[in-house]
């Protein structure tokens, strides 16, 4: 088994090198392989010009296979690669970076919901953040906790600051304090001992602070670890009411809220997402006790990003019949992770929240409150001029000792495809925008600014071949809404649905 998995991290990696040449990554995972955390070359959102975004890639599990693929010079056979994906969305699983987050926060992200500027400042005025009846929550996915300072980050610089980062993240937390602080799963980059036992010690200052903590498994955390470790070592920091038997799966209530912490690595430790028959069995039988309350679905991999084909990606929980349950009995909202970008959609009723990675993009944790009446959603970035002003500084120095390389490729990605002078920059400036608007969660902003830049239709012929121009053209013409802010009014009273 680690074999094959080793041998499919390293093709998926070379997958995400491109992803990542174009200025971000993406999409979909492999079933044993997962985006991985980084950050990527862009122009965008400069006001002189400089490039303040970044991406890079590094393999779910192994130092080894980031450095044989990081290692290439041959740009030719790493697009080639990428080519040769029949998976438009196979490629498209990856993490913009940004050197300055402030700088592309202002210049280049709209509001989440499409909204204006004081809609914006409106919802996150709500007094609803303030009512003591309500519950508040921080939420992170795909936090991928290292200690290991030794860590090829040639190409995911934000790794080489993962234990600053983190204390900002917790610091922030506790200077905040919500209700509780929900983690979406990959926890850790690995699952080794010291990762574990590092990120451990970090969570139980929010607990000692008197703030809850709710988290689910991912991929990652079973690389090294198996399920009898992962409970030894974090359960201590949970508060779970009901557990199921054939997972680590449980409910944990919070204000009257009940969340759902599934665990869809059981199935396939490391891989895939999929529930038992067991597990769905319980899950239903959850439902049906809960079906009086406000519900909120946590799980690692996704629950409705990609299911609308004829085959359901691969970074999708692996049971199609797991969305209509969920509407049956009233659930609202899931909030998921695993792709390390921002991004928000719905389908009948049920939304689906996809939060981005702290170590990369604009370094995003979402914001979260719920009462009976309403949820109220918005995702910001790590207050690191509070917290550790130092952090930015590093970054942008890390991000610039990848930029050239990553540049090079992408510009020689082009120059295959016959494009040169002024038209191969404004094609590349246009890849940096859709990627940088992509992962920060303000897609649904520039719909319109990309689709009429006059390079628009050269950018997609230019990367047909590469899958990225059928899956860029599908993205721009059904992504309706922003993955940074969200409002959901719940229409029934509870105990009617």
């Amino acid at each position: 088994m680690k074999i094959n998995r080793i041998k499919s991290n390293y093709i998926i990696l070379i997958l995400l090198l491109m992803c990542l040449f174009l200025c971000t990554g993406c999409g979909a995972t492999d079933k044993t392989a997962d985006p991985a955390p980084g950050t990527v070359p862009s122009a965008a959102g400069s006001s002189n010009g400089t490039v303040i975004t970044k991406s890079a890639v590094e393999s779910s599990n192994s130092k080894t296979i980031t450095e044989s693929a990081a290692g290439s010079s041959n740009s030719k056979a790493i697009t080639e690669s990428a080519a040769g994906s029949s998976n438009s969305k196979a490629i498209t699983e990856s993490a913009a970076g940004s050197s300055n987050s402030k700088a592309i926060t202002e210049s280049a992200v709209g509001s989440a919901s499409g909204s204006t500027t004081e809609e914006a400042a409106s919802l996150r005025e709500d007094p609803l953040w303030s009512d003591p009846d309500s519950l508040t929550a921080m939420v992170v996915s795909d936090l991928h906790y290292t200690e290991n300072r030794d860590l090829d980050h040639s190409l995911v610089p934000g790794l080489a600051l993962a234990q600053e980062i983190t204390d900002a993240l917790v610091d922030e937390v506790i200077d905040r304090h919500p209700d509780v602080l929900i983690m979406t799963g990959d926890n850790t980059n690995s699952g080794y001992p010291e990762e574990v036992s590092g990120l451990t010690a970090r969570l139980q200052r929010v607990k000692d602070e008197g703030i809850g903590i709710i988290l689910t498994t991912g991929n990652h955390d079973f690389d090294s670890m198996d399920a009898k470790e992962f409970e030894e070592a974090y359960f201590s920091l949970l508060s779970p009411v009901d557990r199921d038997p054939a997972s680590l799966s449980y409910t944990s209530i919070v204000k009257d809220v009940v969340f759902f912490a599934m665990d869809d690595n059981a199935v396939y430790p490391g891989g895939q997402g999929q529930y038992s028959s067991e597990t769905m069995q319980w899950l239903e039988e959850m439902l049906t006790k809960y079906q009086d309350s406000r519900i909120i679905f946590l799980s690692h991999h996704n629950v409705l990003y990609g299911r609308d084909g004829e085959n359901p990606f691969s970074n999708l929980i692996q049971n199609p019949e797991l969305p209509a349950l969920l509407n049956e009995h009233g659930v609202r909202l899931a909030m998921t992770g695993h792709m390390h970008f921002q991004y928000i959609l719905e389908k009948d009723g049920l939304w689906e929240i996809i939060s981005g990675m702290p170590f990369s993009g604009t370094h995003l944790v979402g914001n979260l409150a719920v009462s009976r009446d309403k949820a109220l959603y918005y995702a910001e970035s790590i207050d690191f001029a509070s917290y550790d002003p130092a952090i930015e500084k590093d970054l942008e120095k890390l991000d610039r000792e990848s930029s050239d390389y990553m540049n090079e490729v992408l510009s020689s990605l082009l120059d295959q495809q016959n494009l040169r002078g002024a038209k191969k920059e404004k094609v590349l400036d246009l890849i940096n925008r859709y990627f940088l608007y992509y992962n920060n969660g303000s897609l649904a902003d520039h719909i319109q600014e990309l689709k009429n830049d006059p390079s628009y239709n050269l950018m997609i012929q230019a990367l047909w071949n590469y899958n990225y121009g059928p899956w860029i053209k599908e993205m721009t013409e059904t992504t309706t809404h922003s993955g940074r802010e969200l409002e959901i009014v719940f229409e029934e009273d509870l105990g009617d649905s």
